[in-house]
C-alpha cells in the first residue's frame, strides 16, 4: 500500500490502509486485499481486488455513516499513462460490492492523485489531492492545481479545482496532513 497514508492510521474517520470501524471491528486494505475483521479481531471477510490494468497501489480504506467500505487505490495502464488514475471500490458492510469506478482519466489532464480521505458526517467522503487542468507546454512539468472532492455512498463525485500548487514552499505537506483536534 502507498506508505503515505500512514500517517492518518490513529485518526478517526480518516482514511488509511487500517481504520476501525462504527461496529467496533476493523477494515484493512493492501497487497490488493480489502479485509474486515469484528471487534475481537476475527476476520468476517475478505474481498481480492483485481487489477484493473498492469498494477495497482492500495492507498487507503475509509468508512462512511451509512457503513459502507470505500477502497481507494492507484491503478496504472501503461498503455495510456504511466501515472495511474484513482480507482475506488465501495462495498456494504457484509462485503457485496455496490460500485467501482475510477475517478479520472488514464492522461495527465483531469486526473486527480488523491492524498487525503475523510469522511464526514452527511454520509459523503471527502478527499483532496491535486490534478492537472491546463496542457502542460511542450518538455516542462504540468502546472499541478489543489483539488477537492466529495463522494456519495451512490459514487457521485462533486470535485473542483483550487490555486497553483507551489511545490517548493513545502504548504502542500500540511494541505494533506491529518488535523490536529
Amino acid at each position: 500500500y502507498s506508505s503515505y497514508f500512514q500517517p492518518f492510521l490513529d485518526h478517526p474517520g480518516y482514511g488509511a490502509p487500517l481504520i476501525l470501524t462504527s461496529d467496533g471491528g476493523a477494515a484493512a486494505f493492501g497487497n490488493n486485499e480489502l479485509y474486515k475483521f469484528d471487534k475481537e479481531g476475527k476476520r468476517e471477510w475478505m474481498r481480492a481486488i483485481k487489477p484493473q490494468f498492469d498494477e495497482m497501489e492500495c492507498q487507503g480504506v475509509a468508512q462512511d455513516t451509512k457503513g459502507n467500505l470505500y477502497a481507494f487505490m492507484l491503478s496504472y495502464d501503461a498503455k495510456r499513462y504511466r501515472g495511474g488514475s484513482e480507482r475506488v471500490l465501495c462495498y456494504d458492510m457484509k462485503g457485496n460490492l455496490l460500485w467501482d469506478k475510477t475517478l479520472g482519466t488514464y492522461t495527465v489532464m483531469d486526473n486527480p492523485t488523491i492524498s487525503y480521505i475523510r469522511s464526514l458526517n452527511d454520509g459523503r467522503i471527502y478527499l483532496r489531492g491535486h490534478i492537472v487542468r491546463e496542457k502542460p507546454v511542450e518538455g516542462k512539468d504540468p502546472v499541478y492545481r489543489y483539488w477537492e472532492g466529495w463522494l456519495n455512498s451512490a459514487g457521485k463525485l462533486t470535485q473542483k479545482a483550487g490555486e497553483v500548487i507551489d511545490w517548493a514552499t513545502g504548504e502542500w505537506q500540511t494541505k494533506f496532513q491529518p488535523e490536529t483536534p
